[in-house]
């Protein structure tokens, strides 16, 4: 799996999941600040990240440097998967 594959599957996830909000969501999209990321969100995408890409997330890694952007969290993903 590579990152543009990783970033379209969340991009689709957070379209399914969450009302669209004032800010259309792109890649650099700052989660945090300004569009939804709250405690649930922060949740939700934890979940989704582990049972959609199998890989298993731990407390550090959930963290504002991560959940930041679509983009670093499709790099947290692949740091994550087995292999790559």
């Amino acid at each position: 799996m590579n990152k543009p594959e990783v970033v379209t599957e969340l991009m689709q996830f957070f379209a399914a999941e969450f009302p669209e909000p004032d800010e259309a969501l792109t890649e650099d999209t700052n989660l945090l600040q300004g569009w939804f990321m709250d405690s649930l969100a922060i949740v939700t995408t934890t979940l989704f990240i582990e049972e959609h890409f199998g890989v298993p997330l731990s407390r550090a890694d959930i963290n504002g440097d991560n959940f930041q952007n679509v983009s670093t969290l499709a790099d947290l993903v692949l740091r994550k998967l087995p292999g790559e």
